[in-house]
């Protein structure tokens, strides 16, 4: 019986959060809220699709993630 190996590595990624709001994100990068949304409107910046005028602008990490992997040479694939 032939076992299949791969010799390719394989790395998991985890988003803890899917969604974390500007300013939170603004904190932990260190970017001005004025650049952010620039970004944002640039369509730099992955958001949640907001619901209604005045709700909370998310910025969608997943989706920064998942660019971020694409970078690299390697192959994704969901569960």
């Amino acid at each position: 019986m032939k076992s299949h190996f791969s010799m390719r590595p394989s790395i998991n990624l985890v988003v803890s959060e899917p969604f974390i709001t500007l300013d939170e994100f603004c904190r932990r990068t260190g970017y001005k809220p004025s650049y952010a949304r620039q970004m944002i409107r640039e369509n730099r910046l992955p958001i949640r699709k907001k619901i209604g005028v005045n709700s909370l602008v998310e910025v969608n990490m997943f989706a920064l993630t998942l660019e971020a992997a694409q970078g690299c040479e390697a192959t994704l694939q969901g569960q």
